[in-house]
């Protein structure tokens, strides 16, 4: 009876933990502790001991725990370590107990990847929702529960079990089918909704991965030939607005600088590319910012029409008229409805930054930042070149200590030496922002090596387990390392160790 009642305990726990993972940051490691008790309080160590031994991939993730002590060797900061340490806990107590506790039945194991996906959808909606109610365009604002980069990591695990239901017709009813394809399309329109770039471009490697592994599997059938087509189509179609969006729509033809008018049509002249005005070099929408410029004009016109003044918005006004492609003077002015105006005085600059979906809301920033540190070297207003910098950063500390790093609690400290020392326009405690990099100036080579020894394991050790929904899984957490400190974070480590372990030791992959 007793042992009924801790299968029960079991089985629930590992629901809610799935279903805490997208929405909460404390709750997942509660839940965690409360799996580890119900697993001493069970006993029947000798059991659990035989089935540990023969799960090799079990221990491989489990002893990954201990060789963080290495770190503590000549750490400048053991209290830090230690708490940073503690954060690992779920490399020790979920390998051991998923793997030494007698699966859920199999009902129970489809329920918890289709409650995680259900959650992820509910919580994306009202994250919107929130976002609509503060009036913010930047999810970062808006109303997640956790990490919005980690959130869309769950956001494309979900797109992806969904498209399993979907796919294993034989095996779901109807309802749960329907069900599942409404929420991925949801997901779908969320992921480019809120212009999360992590989510974007792991979405395109997970369509591209299911597209070569249907490729070049032998077997026909009617579900090959779906997913197959599905999968290329998306890719194709994400491919070619790219490069539509990017190179018919964003970059300048140089013929817009031959012939160019004197004057306005109400004969002020023209100032083209004026050098008070340095950021006109840069293309944005096609055109140089610079060109048919006449600020006397701009002035008077936005005087009439604005009490904000004129110098605190003239760049974003400039910048505006040239996103809807037209002249920087008191024509251009007319054509500017009173949303335009408003939206000029809460300092947006393109009109592209505006739209609700698309491609162009999220490349265009990051084109501009990238102009403007080709301009003057700026790189506070892009998150890609601040990684580019931290990147480099902490590469130069790593080469002081490569074989033991700094310590665990230390990596941050030892960045911010190299932030200060060559007096960088970042903020300090960013981290490296890549898991590979993390590890490298915790531990050194040694640390690093481990944990690569542990992320590949399961392709040798737990081979007949690796299908491919596991590899999609895979490897959407090991590509979001490179740009995320994805196991520095709660939520990132409980993603990471809690489907690793459900997928290795705790399901029937011919089920799942």
């Amino acid at each position: 009876m007793l042992g009924k009642a801790h299968r029960y305990i079991y089985t629930i726990t590992l629901i809610l933990l799935a279903i805490s993972i997208p929405i909460s940051v404390a709750l997942p490691n509660i839940l965690g502790g409360v799996l580890f008790g119900n697993w001493l309080l069970e006993w029947d160590w000798k059991r659990k001991w035989e089935r540990l031994q023969q799960n090799r991939g079990a221990v491989v993730f489990l002893l990954f725990f201990f060789c963080f002590a290495y770190t503590f060797v000549g750490s400048d900061d053991p209290a830090a370590g230690f708490r940073d340490w503690l954060t690992k806990l779920p490399f020790f107590y979920l390998p051991a107990v998923i793997a030494t506790t007698e699966l859920p039945k199999i009902r129970w194991q489809r329920f918890i990847l289709l409650a995680f996906a259900i959650t992820t959808s509910i919580a994306a909606a009202l994250s919107i929702i929130i976002m609509q109610v503060k009036g913010v365009s930047d999810i970062r604002c808006g109303g997640l529960f956790i990490s919005h980069i980690r959130f869309s990591i769950c956001a494309v695990l979900s797109i992806l079990f969904c498209l399993h239901y979907i796919i294993k017709s034989d095996t779901y009813t109807l309802p749960v089918q329907i069900g599942c394809l409404l929420m991925a399309v949801w997901l779908f329109a969320y992921l480019f909704a809120v212009q999360v770039s992590t989510g974007i471009i792991l979405l395109v490697a997970a369509f591209l991965i299911i597209f070569i592994y249907y490729l070049l599997k032998g077997e026909k059938s009617a579900i090959r030939t779906v997913t197959l087509s599905v999968s290329g189509i998306v890719c194709i179609v994400l491919a070619a607005a790219f490069s539509i969006v990017t190179y018919q729509y964003y970059y300048y033809d140089e013929s817009a600088e031959k012939n160019l008018p004197a004057c306005t049509a109400k004969g002020t002249p023209y100032t083209h590319l004026p050098s008070s005005l340095p950021d006109g070099q840069i293309v944005e929408n096609g055109n140089k910012i610079g060109l048919y410029l006449c600020e006397t004009e701009l002035k008077e016109e936005w005087d009439k029409r604005s009490e904000v003044p004129y110098d605190s918005v003239q760049k974003t006004l400039i910048r505006y008229l040239n996103s809807i492609g037209e002249t920087k003077d008191a024509e251009g002015m007319s054509k500017l409805d009173e949303e335009d105006v408003k939206h000029i005085e809460e300092g947006i600059a393109n009109k592209a930054y505006l739209q609700p979906l698309g491609l162009k809301k999220m490349l265009y920033p990051s084109y501009f930042t990238f102009s403007l540190y080709q301009l003057n070297g700026t790189i506070s207003n892009s998150s890609i070149l601040q990684r580019t910098e931290l990147w480099k950063m902490s590469w130069k500390a790593i080469q002081h200590h490569p074989l033991r790093g700094y310590g665990m609690g230390c990596n941050k400290k030892a960045i911010n030496n190299e932030l200060h020392q060559q007096k960088s326009p970042l903020k300090d405690n960013m981290g490296a922002h890549s898991q590979f990099l993390t590890y490298l100036l915790m531990g050194g080579i040694p640390l690093l090596l481990a944990f690569l020894f542990v992320i590949f394991s399961p392709f040798f050790l737990c081979k007949p387990k690796v299908k491919l929904l596991y590899v999609i899984f895979w490897c959407c957490l090991f590509l979001s390392m490179f740009v995320e400190d994805t196991l520095e974070t709660t939520t990132g480590i409980n993603l990471f160790l809690f489907f690793n372990t459900f997928f290795l030791f705790g399901s029937e992959p011919s089920e799942i």
